[in-house]
């Protein structure tokens, strides 16, 4: 039988998560869901490395700014910044939050590896973030919370948004040599259609 096809996925423990002891635990949500860890390592990112990440880009603006403004105007809010205002501000927040911090990144590989990822990670607001997943089960933060203290919010993990997302994300966090290519024993048990079976 041939295997279903792969992607890897970015996965990265954010400080707080890493401030309250949670990385095991986090850790197993993905391992839970079949995912390989195909790579891993903790650093203290600086501000040329998370900028290549969160790039000085106007649709990278537009695309969070939007849903930023669409979330104020739910709340009846007045005087609304522009979609390029918001993202702009969004971005510096999320700069400021991971810059000179430990963070544990990640490249996560199975089928389906990308939309896994983020049902595991859950919705980036925990006020709606289904329990089960990690932002639904650890964390209460709120979009309000963060705006009255002028920061990020506390999201505890990052997860590629897409497959070409990861792909450019894994390039900005890793080396090539720093990836690795192995089986795992579970790996002929998942993707086998006959595990089980007698022979008789």
């Amino acid at each position: 039988m041939e295997k279903p096809k792969l992607e890897r996925t970015m996965i990265a423990i954010k400080s707080e998560s890493i401030q309250r002891h949670l990385i095991g635990e986090l850790m197993s949500k993905f391992e839970k869901r079949a995912l390989k860890m195909v790579a891993c390592k903790l650093m203290a990112p600086n501000a040329e490395l998370i900028g290549k990440h969160y790039a000085d880009d106007e649709s990278w603006y537009v695309s969070s700014g939007t849903k930023t403004r669409a979330n104020y105007e739910t709340k009846g809010e007045k005087n609304l910044l522009t979609p390029i205002e918001y993202g702009k501000r969004t971005r510096n927040l999320l700069m400021d939050s991971l810059r000179d911090r430990p963070i544990l990144v990640m490249i996560w590989e199975g089928p389906h590896a990308v939309a896994l990822g983020r049902k595991t990670a859950g919705a980036t607001n925990p006020l709606i973030a289904d329990i089960g997943s990690i932002r639904g089960d650890y964390s209460s933060d709120s979009y309000e919370m963060s705006d009255e203290t002028g920061r990020a919010i506390q999201s505890l993990v990052h997860a590629s948004g897409s497959v070409e997302e990861a792909e450019m994300e894994i390039k900005i966090w890793f080396k090539p040599e720093e990836i690795l290519d192995y089986e795992l024993v579970t790996e002929t048990v998942i993707y086998a259609d006959d595990w089980g079976r007698v022979n008789r």
